[in-house]
């Protein structure tokens, strides 16, 4: 029996510095590609610690990838195929956990742009990042900490390293400019080359016998599937990016060696300002990390804009929304604004204390109890209790005598509430934590979750999902 157990206990030690190796060469291996990254020379914001960090997402319309006729056809021609690159998305996210926030800039929005004068937002591209980063400080106070610059090769090389991304075709639908044709209404798994037809598209059409204008080449009617092209093409890049970002992290927490696949697609051809490290990466990461299990995750939104009317300076343009684009700008610099709970005396009165309820806080579990299925387990149990599941695995320290709780400073409320459905777990802060508001590692001290009393006596009933949502929901 000794014998048996030594054989056990060495497999076991062998199994943990395997794991450990691994993880330890995986993470070296993303140090060194981050390292790697082109750089672009910028002069940016310094971070405020507790503001979160804010990075401008530019998606340029660099064709230097273009190498046969189909991939000509569908993204250049003479005059673009030459010209410099132009920003053919742009956008702000704001990263800070679970508060991330996305906010699209419609290239036709109209602006001041410092030793330019008024032009559209994509004409400061034209001179150079720094004069994107410059103009959302002079004109909107908007701060960048980092600068990312994506190209239409990367963004392929990202899906196909996924996979596929499931998108709701709303019927049969065209666009002559991309090549992209498309039957519905369906679900469709979309590869890298139709994915990119489908996020850049702007003049998509959509099969309408009764109301469509007549196409004298394919003897169809049609009608725009946009009442305004711009905006209709940042709301299907907002839905692609949140479904695309929402299988990553779950294809990676269910299988962590698919990250070198996703970062050799994305970090080659990434630029970056010369201060994106693996700190930066990782807070790029965790504003995701919400979207997979059913979290509410990163949100999206379009800068409120309105239309003038009439042309300005000869141009067709839109305006910033006032007072509606306040509030963005204000989440974008990271300020708190909070509601004063009513006053009963004075007032004066303080405002409400916030409140952490179970569906606020994203747990992931590692079995370090020895247990087999544990992790799994105590996933359902506190996903029963209205946790969010951050996914399962297993510790890579083997078996460890003590469950803990693995937390960043910032979420020690959220630690505090797992803790009281866990007897006899350490907190251990851990500001380095990826994965999880919460990271609850099992020990062999592990006795289950804890009960909690129940808050509707009749089991809810499930919900009809539309194809459409279920099309947004699937894998």
């Amino acid at each position: 029996m000794r014998a048996l157990f030594g054989r056990v206990g060495l497999a076991i030690l062998v199994c943990t510095a395997v794991v450990a190796a691994s993880v330890f060469a995986l993470n070296r291996y993303i140090d060194q590609r981050v390292d790697g990254i082109p750089r672009v020379a910028l002069t940016t914001a310094p971070t405020t610690p507790g503001h979160g960090v804010n990075f401008l997402i530019v998606g340029s319309d660099s064709r230097k990838f273009v190498s046969d006729q189909s991939e000509y056809n569908a993204f250049s021609d003479a005059q673009t195929q030459s010209a410099p690159p132009r920003s053919d998305t742009m956008m702000v996210l704001h990263a800070d956990g679970d508060n991330s926030y996305a906010v699209s800039f419609p290239r036709d929005l109209w602006v001041d742009i410092p030793g330019k004068g008024q032009a559209k937002l994509n004409a400061a591209f034209n001179d150079g990042p720094q004069k994107v980063v410059d103009t959302l400080q002079s004109d909107f106070n908007v701060p960048v900490n980092h600068y990312l610059e994506v190209d239409f090769e990367t963004f392929e090389g990202i899906v196909n390293a996924i996979g596929t991304v499931p998108v709701w075709v709303p019927g049969v639908i065209k666009d002559k400019f991309t090549g992209l044709g498309m039957l519905g209404p369906m679900c469709l798994q979309l590869d890298g080359a139709k994915a990119l037809q489908w996020v850049r598209a702007r003049n998509i059409q959509i099969l309408d016998p009764v109301k469509g204008t007549l196409d004298r080449d394919d003897g169809l009617r049609w009608s725009p599937l946009d009442a305004t092209a711009d905006i209709g093409r940042i709301k299907r890049q907002q839905d692609f990016v949140k479904k695309l970002g929402r299988i990553a992290v779950q294809r990676t927490l269910d299988d962590p060696f698919i990250a070198p696949d996703i970062v050799d697609a994305l970090l080659p051809n990434l630029h970056a300002d010369r201060g994106f490290d693996r700190s930066a990466l990782n807070a790029l990461v965790r504003s995701f990390m919400g979207l997979a299990s059913g979290g509410a995750g990163l949100e999206f939104e379009t800068l409120p804009w309105s239309d003038p009317g009439k042309p300005v300076g000869g141009q067709s343009v839109i305006l910033v929304k006032h007072p509606d684009a306040d509030a963005v700008f204000a989440r974008l610099r990271g300020e708190v604004v909070t509601e004063p709970a009513p006053s009963t005396s004075t007032p004066t009165a303080s405002a409400a204390p916030v409140v952490i309820r179970p569906s606020d806080v994203r747990v992931r579990v590692l079995n370090g109890s020895g247990v087999t299925g544990a992790a799994g387990d105590a996933d359902q149990a506190l996903s029963n209790r209205g946790f969010v599941s951050g996914g399962v695995g297993n510790s890579t320290g083997g078996t460890v005598a003590k469950s803990e709780i693995r937390y960043r400073p910032e979420d020690a409320a959220k630690a505090q509430l797992v803790a009281g459905l866990v007897a006899g777990a350490d907190l251990v802060p851990d500001s380095t934590l990826v994965g999880g508001d919460v990271v609850l590692v099992l020990g062999t001290n592990f006795k289950g979750i804890a009960s909690a009393p129940a808050k509707d006596t009749a089991a809810p009933v499930a919900p009809t999902l539309t194809p459409q949502e279920a099309c947004d929901q699937s894998p």
